[in-house]
């Protein structure tokens, strides 16, 4: 969702195998299931998070739907305001929608159930779960409203959501968070537009509502229930405050739940400007408007007397999508003396989006076309952030990557050109809904060194600069964190324990005097043993023990040890086939070896015949070291031809010179087998 549109705002990021979905929310122009962003195209069940930026539904609307009606299994995180307004939205929009019962995106029960699911977090508040940490930053915008930093792996994403760099009445405006980022995903509502001065919009109000029932007509502005309604109701208090003569026209603020929403206001001054905090902190009410009623029964302005009387009505929704200013509008748009006003954003769909290009008629909720005689003004005190905003805050978070989100085709195609213009080395992309970006960052490796260890390092540093040398364990834990400290240290900063394993090896031995062999081999390449507990222990690191008919080899498992264990196991191997080779070998070979002397030639003869007869067939044996073999066939379809072999002088003799060869190969392989190599 947000991909080249102003709605249903539904962001997902994915690395190293965790997920975060930033906000969830509905298109206000359609309904059912197609107002939803696109969840048909990732696997809910694989979230792990979801950020909620404010309580706008086109932010949040959907989260009912994504918690109940889908395998999410998730955390929810959003301000402490966001959560106490978005109950009271959620269920004004299932009240207010004009579709059949199934075609309802969620139901009572399933707000409840959202509700008890949400976890609230403050602004500045780190939280961390599953190796994801989470940090809001104030938004501006509306109350509650925060963007989050994202930090997985040591890779930041910042996602502003809606946010303004505004100073406005009631709220302050965004902060910049005090790091750089890898990924910056930012709102491109406005495009290359420049807002127009505050106080220079602020004029045109007022001036244009003061014309309209001057001349004794109703002037309508069609508002979102909470957010920049709360701004507009404060300049029309002032200006009335200002102003004696219109003290008797009278501003109403239609909405059925404006009085428990505004209480959320009066709990969250915290959250607002300083202007509202001072008034606070001086026992003032700043919401307690003196000209400003709030209404609850629309009959209250339709019916006479009022509703023949000048008057102002603020009331919800903001693009008359439906509703009580769209019942409004559709009363009063027939009288030239009646005027409409437009505060906020128009998505395209909307009767609102419509009004602009200024149309003759507009279809009503019954089918019929009427005539618009009222006259139509657009005064934006839209809270988002224009281009040049937009680029300051680029400019300050000095980040490498941009991603354009919430914005109309061409205006994100148009701020997209810009950007890449103002700032040649970014990255910046604009893709459309369901459209995945990529990125390839180097790891990231950070090592937090705890306990002991990271005094050693401070205590070394206050004497000198010189790289410290440490040694300790690192430990990785599932929220992508690695810790480094003493193995001793395991059971206080973590939930493991340091384990000491003994590895143990029996190695047969060839004779009752193999054990002083080994010995003697292993002193040849090692330092000479310690004894220790009836063991000889080489190079401190490994036990040998004589045991009958062999030897044990015991040590402790480190990766010195291992090497040493392995280097003395090797050894004592090498040594026993080359007692165990010795029988086959002739006097000169044996002697000159140091093994006992034996009639080698015999035994060689008995395994050179084997071989023979295993691989060409019957061997008959012509005379000592003389073997003859008559039929031996070299390949399938050739006649068989006789094969002579001299053991003595390694002559063989055939008229097939492959098979020749083939006899001289094998009888030098067998040769070479029983060789023994060069002493370890």
């Amino acid at each position: 969702g947000a991909g080249a549109e102003v709605s249903r705002s539904a962001v997902i990021i994915k690395y190293r195998g965790r997920q975060v979905l930033f906000d969830c929310g509905i298109h206000p122009a359609y309904v059912g299931l197609n107002t939803l962003p696109f969840f048909d195209e990732i696997d809910p069940g694989k979230v792990d998070m979801c950020l909620v930026t404010h309580f706008h539904l086109d932010h949040s609307g959907a989260l009912p739907y994504f918690v109940n009606r889908t395998h999410f299994q998730g955390k929810v995180l959003m301000t402490h305001a966001t959560r106490a307004i978005c109950p009271y939205l959620w269920h004004d929009y299932a009240r207010v929608s004009r579709v059949s019962e199934d075609d309802h995106i969620f139901t009572r029960e399933d707000i409840d159930k959202t509700m008890d699911c949400i976890e609230v977090v403050d602004f500045h508040q780190t939280v961390t779960s599953n190796g994801i940490s989470v940090t809001a930053y104030g938004a501006g915008h509306v109350l509650g409203a925060c963007m989050f930093l994202v930090d997985i792996g040591g890779i930041r994403v910042l996602y502003t959501g809606d946010y303004s760099q505004d100073d406005d009445r009631h709220l302050p405006k965004a902060e910049v968070p005090p790091t750089d980022v890898h990924v910056l995903i930012v709102e491109a509502t406005y495009g290359v537009q420049a807002h127009e001065p505050r106080e220079q919009r602020e004029q045109r109000l007022v001036q244009y509502i003061h014309q309209v029932v001057r001349m004794g007509g109703r002037c309508l502005l069609p508002v979102f229930a909470l957010g920049r309604a709360q701004e507009i109701l404060l300049i029309l208090d002032e200006y009335w405050a200002n102003n004696p003569d219109l003290h008797q026209v009278p501003v109403y603020y239609f909405s059925p739940m404006a009085n428990k929403c505004m209480r959320v206001f009066e709990t969250y001054t915290n959250m607002c400007s300083q202007d509202v905090q001072d008034k606070t902190n001086n026992s003032e009410n700043p919401w307690d408007l003196k000209f400003v009623k709030h209404l609850s029964d629309q009959r209250r302005i339709t019916e006479a007397p009022l509703g023949r009387a000048p008057c102002v009505v603020m009331a919800a929704p903001g693009m008359l999508q439906n509703g009580p200013s769209r019942d409004l509008f559709e009363q009063w748009a027939l009288d030239r003396k009646n005027g409409v006003v437009f505060t906020g954003y128009c998505v395209q769909g909307t009767l609102a989006y419509d009004l602009r290009s200024e149309p003759d008629t507009f279809q009503m909720s019954d089918g019929r076309k009427m005539n618009i005689r009222a006259g139509i003004k657009f005064v934006s005190f839209s809270a988002h952030s224009d281009y040049n905003q937009t680029h300051d805050f680029i400019t300050r978070l000095e980040t490498q990557n941009v991603v354009l989100v919430h914005g109309e085709e061409t205006q994100m195609a148009q701020m997209q050109v810009k950007l890449r213009e103002d700032f040649p080395h970014v990255n910046v992309t604009a893709p459309r809904n369901c459209e995945t970006i990529h990125y390839h960052f180097p790891a990231v490796t950070q090592l937090k060194i705890m306990g002991s260890l990271a005094g050693e390092v401070t205590k070394r540093r206050k004497l000198d600069d010189e790289p410290v040398t440490l040694s300790g364990v690192v430990v990785s834990t599932p929220d992508l964190q690695r810790t480094f400290l003493a193995p001793e240290e395991l059971p206080q900063f973590t939930r493991l324990e340091a384990v000491e394993i003994t590895q143990r090896q029996h190695i047969p031995l060839p004779s009752d005097q193999g054990f002083e062999r080994v010995v003697a081999v292993l002193t040849g390449f090692l330092k000479p043993p310690v004894e220790v507990d009836g063991a000889l222990r080489f190079c401190d690191a490994l036990n040998v023990r004589r045991e009958p008919a062999g030897c044990i080899l015991e040590w402790k498992a480190s990766p010195i040890s291992d090497i040493v264990a392995d280097t003395a196991s090797l050894a004592i191997l090498e040594w026993c086939v080359r007692a165990n080779v010795a029988p086959i070998l002739s006097d000169d070979r044996a002697h000159a070896r140091g093994l006992p002397a034996v009639a080698a030639p015999v035994h060689l003869e008995a395994i050179l015949r084997t071989y023979l007869t295993s691989a060409f067939g019957a061997v008959e044996v012509q005379g000592p070291g003389r073997f003859h073999m008559a039929q031996v066939v070299s390949k399938p379809g050739a006649d068989p031809v006789a094969v002579t072999v001299d053991c003595a002088t390694k002559k063989v003799t055939c008229e097939d010179e492959s098979l020749k060869k083939r006899v001289v190969q094998g009888i030098s392989r067998c040769l070479t087998t029983f060789t023994m190599a060069k002493p370890f």
